[in-house]
């Protein structure tokens, strides 16, 4: 997969969204009163990790469905060039502090007899 970074202001910004959700997931975890003052600092680093887990499984989530979605139901094979039904098989990702089950495509050639990954980055047969 070919690696683009995002620039320094598109992060920034990112990050100034995600701390705008963590307002909401704080007044989701403790309500509009707060905490509390027995909260300690351990507590509230907890609900924010486990926010930071879900932001980071959500976002990874979308962004491999999406690449998926670009491939059409057929490949050619990368050794024969034989268009080969793509499907999907199941495969834990650990990313850094999330987990999550991404759906990979995935091409069987009956010729070659092989298994093979279809890249994102170009359609598949019947898409544009």
């Amino acid at each position: 997969m070919a690696r683009r970074e995002l620039p320094p202001a598109k992060l920034q910004e990112i990050r100034e969204v995600a701390a705008q959700w963590g307002k909401i997931v704080a007044r989701r975890a403790f309500g509009d009163a707060g905490p509390g003052a027995d909260a300690d600092l351990r507590t509230l680093e907890a609900v924010a990790q486990a926010a930071s887990a879900g932001l980071i499984e959500g976002t990874l989530a979308t962004r491999l469905e999406q690449q998926t979605q670009t491939l059409g139901p057929q490949h050619p094979c990368p050794d024969c060039g034989r268009l080969c039904p793509v499907g999907r098989e199941d495969r834990p990702l650990v990313g850094q502090g999330a987990q999550l089950t991404y759906h990979e495509p995935l091409g069987h050639c009956p010729d070659c007899r092989r298994d093979f990954f279809p890249p994102p980055h170009r359609p598949g047969a019947g898409q544009p």
